[in-house]
């Protein structure tokens, strides 16, 4: 069996999977490497991956074993994860990322596993040497995201070059050359941005439905377009307190001001695909992966920002995104074992 350890910002999710990739137990704990800034420490990251990891083998009776190897990825690897481990930089396929792999054993100050644990390096785009500030539209980097790349060039082989776009917490547009490698990436705080301003601002009693409102009457992509146009004109920050307007002075209900806002970040994260655009990564093909709704808002603001002949794939699905970080880790773990037999 091999156990593939997914650690985020906020959550940790581990499986543990037979050789072919097929999953066979799992488990999740919220802890990530948001805990390690709270507490200026990775102590509590560590005891929790470590404590998730024992206690999926002892609730599916596993012996340690039996899991012939573990794999990581994601913000793990980052400073503030268990191993800082320095980006490969793009372009970077299956085989630079093989070739990439940092293999600890038996060091608990990194993880008290007492199996090999392969860590996957992320990825950051190419830019100079003693570059400045003034470079920063270029920079960009992802952790976790590698994988779930491999796992879809795999499950979604396409001929030409097209970009993978992650939205989640933050939205991350990867743009996939001819050679199946990562060629760069754009990423926006999109979801994060969202949450504060639904915990932290008045815009949280907009998205609350209230009994008896009105609805205003306006169609999906009406608002849509609607929203598209304040931020395009009146600036994202003006934008973003038309909802209250929206509830306070004109007849709407909680579902339209949700899909407004949605729309209005959505928007602003239009620019990502634009600047990706500009720097030369151009494709008629986008895969979106994340949650349905923004899956579909974003394949209508592509379309309209960018032509009705573009093709858009959508993962929805949870287990099959899961799927796509499983089956990627195991495929570069893979193919370092293969070369390694090679060479």
């Amino acid at each position: 069996m091999i156990a593939v350890i997914d650690c985020g910002t906020t959550n940790t999710r581990i499986y543990i999977t037979d050789k072919a990739g097929n999953v066979l137990y799992s488990g999740n704990k919220k802890v990530g490497v948001r805990d390690t800034s709270i507490h200026n420490t990775t102590a509590v990251l560590r005891k929790g991956v470590t404590d998730l990891y024992y206690s999926i083998l002892a609730e599916n009776h596993i012996r340690e074993e039996e899991i012939e190897y573990v794999i990581a990825s994601g913000m793990i690897t980052s400073e503030i994860g268990l191993i800082e481990i320095p980006h490969l930089v793009a372009p970077v396929g299956i085989d630079e990322l093989a070739g990439g792999i940092v293999k600890v054993e038996d060091d608990p100050d990194v993880l008290p596993i007492r199996r090999p644990i392969y860590f996957v390096r992320g990825i950051r785009n190419h830019y100079e040497k003693n570059a400045r500030a003034d470079s920063l539209r270029k920079i960009d980097f992802i952790r976790g995201e590698e994988v779930q790349c491999i796992g879809i060039i795999d499950s979604y082989p396409l001929d030409e070059a097209y970009s993978i776009v992650a939205l989640s917490s933050h939205t991350k547009v990867m743009y996939i050359d001819r050679d199946k490698r990562i060629a760069g990436s754009i990423t926006t705080i999109s979801g994060q941005f969202y949450e504060a301003l639904v915990d932290s601002s008045n815009l949280g009693k907009s998205i609350v439905p209230l009994e008896g409102e009105d609805p205003g009457g306006y169609g999906y992509e009406e608002l849509i377009d609607i929203a598209s146009d304040c931020v395009e004109n009146a600036g994202l920050g003006r934008t973003m307190l038309m909802p209250r307007f929206m509830q306070v002075l004109l007849k709407s209900d909680s579902s339209e001001r949700k899909i407004f806002i949605d729309a209005a970040i959505a928007t602003d994260d239009m620019k990502a695909f634009s600047e990706m655009r500009n720097m030369g990564y151009t494709c008629k093909r986008y895969i979106l992966y994340g949650q349905a709704e923004r899956c579909r808002m974003y394949s209508y603001m592509l379309k309209q920002r960018f032509g009705d002949d573009l093709e858009v794939i959508t993962i929805e699905d949870k287990e099959e995104i899961a799927m796509m970080t499983v089956k990627g880790s195991i495929r570069v773990i893979e193919n370092m074992l293969r070369l390694q037999k090679k060479g």
